[in-house]
């Protein structure tokens, strides 16, 4: 288990993904922030957490496409 230090603006935004007083703030950031890496997991994220928008949809699956040709990590520095 770890400590972490948020400001009030990101406690309370943190806070307000919480469907229940239950629910730990472990589970909320599980759920919210997507794992890092890929594109694919950009998307999985979006399409959970985002309103839908078939024209973004498509430009990210285009680029996923794209960037999976290329075998390239494009979070990678």
């Amino acid at each position: 288990m770890k400590t972490i230090t948020l400001d009030d603006e990101a406690y309370a935004l943190l806070k307000s993904w919480k469907r229940s007083g239950r629910e730990s703030f472990s589970s909320v950031v599980k759920q919210v922030v997507p794992k890092p890496g890929t594109l694919g997991a950009l998307l999985g994220f979006v399409e959970k957490n985002a309103p839908c928008a078939p024209e973004r949809d498509e430009a990210m699956e285009s680029a996923i496409e794209d960037r999976s040709a290329t075998k390239e990590n494009p979070w990678t520095m």
